[in-house]
């Protein structure tokens, strides 16, 4: 998945809108760099964490 943010620079406001193709953020995040000197656009790759594995104690732990 790719997240495009965006920053107002006079008021600091901050967007995230998340994409799951690469192109498709692209072109959004090129649609805002071209409204001019007002916005900071930034275009991330964000990465699901691991899952958590519960370790149960059984015959396989050792205390």
């Amino acid at each position: 998945m790719f997240e495009v943010i965006i920053c107002t620079v006079s008021s600091g406001r901050v967007q995230r809108k998340a994409f799951t193709n690469w192109e498709a953020a692209r072109a959004y995040a090129d649609r805002w760099s071209e409204k001019g000197r007002g916005y900071r656009v930034a275009l991330e790759r964000i990465v699901k964490p691991m899952p958590l594995r519960v370790l149960r104690p059984g015959r396989s732990m050792s205390i």
